[in-house]
């Protein structure tokens, strides 16, 4: 087989794969960013002075995230959403996505295992992590 049919037989291959999941925006719903903190709580109740912390995510010279993983679905709400989020994370926080008007971009990110997983970039970390707010025990 020459170079020339094997280049043939991947450009092959990426086709008949068909294409990735498509990204898409999304506008509606709520967004879930899980975090993990000591102890155990009662579900559905505030975390005492916890908020999901942004600091650590990777940002451009511009200071405004790459993309955070968080949980998103179109129109969805807490029930259909947070499946998939790992269960290392204990408790979560929860916006509704709407609030992220203007510079912030929330877009899907399906990874395996997680249809609900979703990228949110262009804004800044401390910014993110003010909107989120507190903490609730899952």
């Amino acid at each position: 087989m020459t170079p020339r049919d094997l280049t043939a037989m991947a450009v092959f291959a990426v086709f008949a794969a068909g294409p990735a999941a498509a990204q898409t925006v999304v506008s509606t719903g709520v967004v879930v960013r899980g975090v993990t903190v000591p102890g155990a709580g009662v579900p559905g109740m505030k975390v005492p002075g916890r908020t999901c912390d942004f600091s650590g995510e990777e940002t451009y010279p511009n200071g405004r995230m790459t993309g955070a993983s968080v949980q998103c679905r179109a129109g969805g709400n807490l029930a259909n959403t947070i499946p998939g989020l790992p269960q290392r994370f204990n408790a979560y926080c929860v916006i509704d996505a709407s609030t992220l008007k203007g510079a912030p971009r929330l877009i899907t990110a399906p990874i395996p295992g997680d249809a609900n997983h979703c990228d949110l970039s262009g804004i800044t970390p401390k910014d993110a992590t003010g909107r989120f707010g507190g903490a609730i025990w899952r």
